[in-house]
C-alpha cells in the first residue's frame, strides 16, 4: 500500500483534526463519566474546563510520543509539531491568558513530567505511572481507584496505537 504524500502542514493538521476529534463537548463528558469525574452541576464550566485541559495536555503528549517513531528528520519533526502548536493554540487556548510562547512553556512543562512518568520502572508498566500523573492533577492527590488507573492505560495505549497505526499511511514531502 502506498502511502499518503502531505505536506508539513497538512501533516500538522491531520494530528489537530486527531487531537480535536477526541476533544468534543460529548467525548470529554464520556470520558468524565467513565474515569469518575464528576462535574457538579453548580461548577460544571469550571469542572469541565480542568478535565478538558487536562486531556488536551494528555492527547497533546500522546500525539508527539507517538510521532518519535514517525519521525527520522529532527528538524521535520521539530517543524511540525510547532505548527500542531500553533494549531493548538489558534483553537483551543485563551489568548488574553497566555501568549503563545507562555503557552509553549506551560506545556513543555506538563511533556516533562509525562516523559519522566514514562521513563519510570514500574512492575506493571510505566503507563501506570503517566495515570498516577494524571490521577493527581485531575484530582489534587492520587485518588486510589483502580478503575481510573486501568481506564487510563487503557486510554493511553489505545490512542497511541490507533495513532500509529493512521500515521504509516503518511508520508511528509
Amino acid at each position: 500500500m502506498s502511502k499518503k504524500k502531505v505536506t508539513k502542514n497538512q501533516f500538522a493538521e491531520i494530528l489537530f483534526y486527531w487531537l480535536s476529534s477526541h476533544l468534543t463537548e460529548k467525548e470529554t463528558k464520556r470520558n468524565a463519566k467513565e474515569l469518575g469525574f464528576r462535574i457538579r452541576q453548580w461548577r460544571s464550566i469550571k469542572d469541565f474546563n480542568k478535565l478538558f485541559f487536562e486531556l488536551l495536555i494528555l492527547d497533546m503528549w500522546l500525539i508527539e510520543y507517538t510521532c518519535e517513531n514517525f519521525f527520522s528528520n529532527e528538524e521535520e519533526k521539530f517543524e511540525c509539531e510547532k505548527l500542531f502548536h500553533q494549531l493548538v493554540y489558534d483553537r483551543y487556548v485563551d489568548k488574553e491568558r497566555y501568549g503563545f510562547k507562555d503557552w509553549i512553556v506551560l506545556v513543555t512543562s506538563l511533556f516533562i513530567e509525562y516523559d519522566k512518568a514514562m521513563k519510570t520502572d514500574h512492575p506493571s508498566t510505566p503507563l501506570w505511572v503517566v495515570a498516577n500523573v494524571i490521577n493527581k492533577r485531575l484530582f489534587g492527590e492520587t485518588k486510589k481507584d483502580l478503575s481510573f488507573q486501568m481506564k487510563m492505560i487503557a486510554h493511553i495505549g489505545l490512542f497511541i496505537k490507533h495513532l500509529g497505526e493512521a500515521l504509516i499511511n503518511y508520508e511528509i514531502e
